[in-house]
């Protein structure tokens, strides 16, 4: 089962991102932060998820909402 409550409050901000469709260079930019660090929130968001892709990240956000 999923449990988005294991996320972190900068994993939800950035798992709402993708869920509308920004960029990873976009959410960079929005956070203040650098492609790298992103790239490591939504690895550590698609484990927590059980995921591979962020199709799948956003389809389960979706359904869970």
């Amino acid at each position: 089962m999923l449990r988005l409550e294991s996320l972190t409050k900068r994993e939800h901000e950035i798992l709402d991102k993708l869920v509308t469709g920004v960029t990873y260079k976009a959410i960079a930019t929005d956070f203040n932060i650098s492609v790298h660090t992103v790239n490591n929130h939504i690895r550590k968001i698609y484990e927590k998820m059980q995921v591979c892709s962020r199709a799948e990240a956003v389809a389960k956000a979706m359904g869970v909402r």
